[in-house]
């Protein structure tokens, strides 16, 4: 009955803030899209990733395949968590690749953890609503040490789907992924891929009982805030940076939850909220916008989502496992990366550092931002 529970409710969590008004940003210049008439499906980006500069010493990794990593997952987690459960959820996910029925793992509530909607949604999303711990009655879920997988279809349907969705992960990230990329650079060419890819379902029927949240996300490529801000995170992880879905009840009048990320950039924490950085919702203008990538603490609070509100759902999975997030240090009070308000990046160069954009409050004119 537990376990039944767990997964109703977690199937709920995937989609919790698809009512709220999580598409809301804080500049003006935000305006309604379109409806959208159709789903896209299943396909590669639509937009190109932003223009970069490179010099020709570079030119000797571009040719490097950046390969899909199984085992994506965060220090952030791991310093809450520890060995038992990280390592456990690695052997459920080498068991996914392979097909497999069981897999090793530390005790029970590590099992329901692994095994939980939430995790799987966050964590190995194709995985998400097709397998269960449930099987026919009498079943073990859990025993001696010893995690079941039961698919909900079959294991040759499995394997297929997860080929396509590994296919398409990898696409993604040889497509706007340099193997010298920087985490920094990293996170801005992911932000540009999902701002110039996916547009927010403002309709409300994005259906995600199939391929979950990050799983559905990718497939027709729009959601609401909770999608983007754990399929985000997943590619991140992706490709080893420490990211992770946060979510906040926001306080401003008529806002409700709204779900983006944290990262955590050499020891120091940042706020990154994809959702408002989509292009489809800025009318005549389709440069990336910065205003929402590396956030602070103080600009949070600013658009009305107090940091000191926030939850952390892979962490405290809604109460069911009893992790407080205190546990770990979001806060994020680096202002190194802010920008003026309504600056738009045009392109960066991975060679020298720079990020040339401009500013629509100041004048058009383009300027030059040196990062570390």
């Amino acid at each position: 009955m537990k376990n039944t529970y767990i997964r109703l409710v977690s199937v709920s969590l995937i989609a919790a803030v698809a009512l709220s008004g999580c598409n809301k940003a804080k500049s003006s210049d935000l305006t309604d899209t379109t409806e959208i008439t159709s789903a896209a499906t299943e396909s590669t980006p639509g937009a190109g990733p932003l223009e970069i500069e490179t010099t020709n010493e570079t030119t000797s990794v571009e040719n490097v395949s950046l390969a899909f990593n199984p085992h994506a997952y965060s220090s952030i987690l791991y310093d809450v968590y520890g060995d038992e459960y990280r390592d456990s959820f690695f052997n459920l996910c080498d068991a996914l690749m392979e097909g497999k029925d069981t897999f090793e793992c530390a005790n029970e509530e590590v099992y329901n953890w692994c095994m939980n909607g939430v995790t799987l949604n966050q964590l190995y999303p194709v995985a998400c609503c097709q397998i269960t711990s449930e099987g026919n009655d009498g079943d073990p879920s859990y025993e001696n040490g010893t995690g079941h997988i039961y698919y909900k279809k079959s294991v040759g349907e499995f394997l297929q789907r997860q080929n396509s969705f590994i296919e398409q992960v990898e696409e993604i990230k040889n497509d706007y992924i340099k193997p010298d990329y920087s985490d920094f650079e990293i996170c801005l060419a992911l932000y540009d891929y999902i701002a110039s890819n996916y547009t927010y379902d403002h309709d409300g029927t994005l259906d995600r009982m199939e391929d979950g949240s990050g799983g559905a996300c990718l497939r027709y490529k729009r959601g609401v805030c909770a999608d983007f801000g754990a399929w985000y995170a997943y590619l991140l992880m992706q490709c080893g940076v420490n990211a992770i879905q946060v979510q906040n009840f926001g306080t401003g009048k008529g806002l409700g939850y709204h779900a983006w990320t944290f990262v955590d950039l050499n020891g120091k924490g940042y706020h990154i909220d994809v959702t408002w950085a989509l292009k489809s919702e800025y009318v005549g203008n389709d440069d990336l916008i910065l205003d929402y990538f590396l956030m602070t603490d103080e600009d949070r609070a600013n658009a009305d989502y107090p940091p000191e509100l926030t939850e952390v759902p892979l962490i405290t999975q809604r109460y069911f496992y009893g992790k407080d997030c205190t546990e770990y240090d979001f806060t994020a009070d680096d202002a190194t990366y802010r920008l003026p308000d309504l600056t738009y990046c045009k392109r960066f160069d991975a060679a020298e550092n720079i990020i040339y954009y401009y500013n629509l409050t100041e004048d058009t004119d383009e300027h030059e931002f040196k990062y570390e």
